[in-house]
């Protein structure tokens, strides 16, 4: 979706050449490569879900590494949800011991 979202948006594919692209490339069922296209025509910023979602899992393997033997994905998803939704940026300066880490985003 993310190479489909770009390309209409600053290459000017069409509804039609999406559609081919993510049946040809995601194995997608004609309809629903077609539904997919046109969400791509409405949602240019399908890129900052996806940055969003690496953002994420960054952070979720530098603490991991951090957290070591007492590391599980409940405690790391409590402790990321119970700060609310600030930027990604400082929930590695609230969850992350180790300074260095907090501006490695990606």
């Amino acid at each position: 979706r993310l190479a489909v979202s770009i390309k209409m948006h600053t290459q000017g594919m069409s509804i039609d050449e999406a559609t081919k692209f993510l049946m040809d490339n995601c194995y997608y069922e004609e309809k629903t490569a077609r539904q997919e296209a046109m969400r791509g025509t409405y949602d240019p910023g399908y890129l900052n879900y996806t940055l969003g979602k690496l953002q994420i899992l960054k952070l979720r393997e530098d603490y991991k590494a951090q957290e070591a033997d007492k590391f599980s994905l409940k405690k790391f998803h409590d402790e990321m949800l119970a700060h609310g939704m600030p930027a990604i940026r400082l929930l590695r300066e609230i969850m992350l011991k180790d300074k260095a880490k907090w501006p490695e985003v990606l």
